[in-house]
């Protein structure tokens, strides 16, 4: 037992937030925070791994990525694509060809980010992953990203009562280790608005009681418009509906996310999206 003032003084970094997403978001109080989970939710292409991935690398956190749903040449490509700016396909021909130094140098900025590519884990392989990512660095990873929640295999029968087990072990795990996890996982498509960010009902498994925040992302490949919606959030604004959301703007060619308009439409100007 601790009174409020010895909980204050323990040397723990659990609850601190983590770097802001993005600036609209973190003025409203949406903002990742250690030991805590974050779940990222939206329907198949609708940017849930370019936000985390872009995320960890943009911020070079120290990250353990266990990528089941990508096998590792994508994650390389979307990867390089994001640390140059250069178009996904491009850094293909490039580590295929000549430009191979040049892409591996830019990697190798960011070795402090560890991916498992077990397309099926279990708890047991996700926390051993844990176990020797500490043993490497010292310390336990400050981002542990799970991508995605239905690739993570369960003991249970029930695919739902699998997801909730994984889910509460996950939040466990955010506990003792102290890392923000992001865990990327499946909306319904139920309610018709593919564009446009899911309420909290439509999360797969109904399994949205632990995360202490929830974000549903959408993205319109038309527009470039990025939508993010806080659909749970102890800490700061939400909307279970998903209505109220911010919007950026996404070239996936790139794996690029803006927060302006303006920043999307110079980089259409220098002929960066077509």
């Amino acid at each position: 037992m601790l009174r409020l003032t010895q909980a204050l003084g323990q040397t723990t970094s659990a609850g601190r937030p983590l770097p802001d997403l993005f600036l609209c978001l973190s003025q409203a109080g949406v903002r990742p925070r250690r030991g805590q989970v974050t779940m990222i939710a939206g329907p198949p292409n609708g940017g849930k791994s370019m936000l985390a991935l872009h995320y960890v690398l943009k911020h070079k956190l120290r990250t353990l990525y266990i990528s089941a749903d990508t096998d590792p040449f994508t994650t390389v490509l979307r990867s390089g694509a994001i640390l140059t700016g250069d178009r996904v396909d491009d850094v293909e021909t490039g580590i295929n060809g000549p430009g191979s130094a040049y892409y591996e140098d830019e990697l190798n900025t960011m070795d402090n980010i560890m991916f498992a590519f077990d397309p099926s884990p279990t708890l047991d392989d996700i926390d051993l992953e844990v176990m020797a990512f500490e043993e490497l660095w010292g310390s336990p990873p400050e981002v542990l990203v799970i991508d995605n929640l239905m690739n993570v295999v369960a003991e249970h029968e029930s695919e739902y009562a699998g997801m909730r087990e994984i889910s509460k072990a996950l939040h466990h795990i955010a506990r003792r280790t102290e890392a923000g996890i992001f865990i990327l996982h499946h909306t319904s498509e139920s309610e018709g608005k593919p564009n446009f960010p899911a309420s909290r009902k439509a999360i797969m498994g109904k399994i949205s009681q632990l995360p202490e925040m929830i974000l549903t992302v959408a993205l319109d490949s038309y527009s470039g418009e990025y939508r993010i919606a806080c659909v749970k959030n102890r800490s700061g604004k939400h909307d279970a509906t998903g209505d109220n959301y911010w919007t950026l703007y996404a070239d996936p060619s790139r794996m690029a996310l803006y927060e302006e308009r303006q920043e999307w439409a110079i980089a259409a100007a220098r002929g960066a999206i077509q």
